[in-house]
Order: structure tokens, then sequence, then C-alpha cells
């Protein structure tokens, strides 16, 4: 998985989370996130991967409850969590 394709889920995860960041300081604060983590990756080191790790997890413990709401978003963090696990290995 590249990180072209990671950044793919991260788009993914922002247009599915946008229909609701009118409504909801959760989804506004989840989208800088993403769009953060989407210039970080560029860039990774063992630092910056632990700590987005720690970041994705929380933000996918978060996201959990809004699931029937944003399932794509959830699985997609789920993913990105992954994927920063086995990048910050080859580190």
């Amino acid at each position: 998985m590249s990180t072209s394709e990671v950044e793919k889920k991260i788009d993914e995860c922002i247009a599915e989370l946008s229909r609701f960041k009118a409504i909801s300081p959760e989804a506004r604060a989840a989208i800088e996130n993403l769009e953060r983590l989407k210039e970080q990756i560029k860039s990774l080191t063992k630092q910056t991967a632990d700590e987005l790790i720690k970041l994705l997890d929380e933000q996918y413990k978060r996201s959990a409850a809004y699931a029937s709401f944003i399932p794509k978003t959830v699985a997609n963090l789920k993913f990105i969590k992954e994927w920063l696990e086995k990048k910050r290995a080859e580190l």
C-alpha cells in the first residue's frame, strides 16, 4: 500500500465527514486532524508515526460511536492505523 493510496483513504474520510461539519464541532476537528495527517505521512519518522498512531487510535475510538453514520471513515481509520504500524516497523 503506497502513501498515495493512504492519502485516498484519508480523502474518503474527509468527504464523508464533510456532511456533518456544519452541525458538529467534532467533525470539523476530525477533518482538520485528517488534513494534518495527510501532510505528515509524506515525511514519516518513527516519532511522528508513534504520534499519528496514538491520534488515530483516539479518533477511531471516538468515531466508533458514529459507525452507522460514517462507516467508511471508521473502516478507513482502522486501515490507516494498521498501515502506519507496519510503516513504523520499516523506519
